[in-house]
């Protein structure tokens, strides 16, 4: 195995399915692709604009303090995902959407493998109080796979977007640490 096919199956977190990393100059084809299907995204991502943004002098890759994007690699290599994040002013707090290619077989077991490696990720090297997903309302896939992670609903925001013509809401999903949920159930006893 190469020096580059090694570095491509290393990451933060793995999953049975996947592997979970930062993005490779490599990589941006196959997420200007899967960036293309995700209906949530606002903005029409191209290959052009990703590699224009990855090589952003001022902050180069698609990794900064507060935004991250991390792919989602099978283990032989193939990018078949990737989540977003955004870390809140407020420590721990994080905001995040995420998708998994539409033509995989397997794609619900890969997109539960990637919100768990997610969630395992940022419990073993951080202290997350709050970790919440944006998804669509139709978008009943990924609601499943953030409820396998242990991610509730939160909020649903109707008539918020137009996906393929029609009006659908945004779903948050939120998952909070122990202690958070102690001080909230605490907060709403007094």
């Amino acid at each position: 195995m190469t020096t580059s096919e090694t570095d491509k199956q290393q990451g933060f977190a793995a999953g049975a399915h996947v592997v979970l990393r930062p993005v490779l100059e490599d990589d941006l084809a196959a997420l200007a692709g899967l960036r293309a299907e995700n209906p949530v995204e606002e903005l029409p991502w191209t290959l052009q604009r990703l590699k224009q943004q990855f090589e952003n002098e001022q902050e180069p890759g698609l990794w900064s303090a507060d935004k991250r994007v991390f792919v989602a690699v099978r283990h032989q290599g193939e990018v078949v995902g990737y989540l977003n994040e955004c870390q809140s002013k407020q420590a721990g707090i994080y905001w995040c959407f995420t998708h998994v290619a539409d033509r995989l077989h397997d794609r619900d077991e890969v997109g539960c493998d990637l919100v768990s490696a997610y969630l395992a990720y940022k419990q073993k090297w951080h202290n997350p109080r709050r970790i919440s997903f944006d998804i669509l309302g139709c978008e009943s896939d990924k609601a499943a796979w953030l409820n396998a992670g242990g991610f509730e609903l939160e909020l649903t925001c109707e008539r918020m977007v137009m996906h393929r013509g029609h009006p659908e809401s945004i779903c948050t999903y939120a998952w909070y640490s122990e202690q958070l949920k102690q001080a909230l159930a605490g907060r709403d006893q007094e």
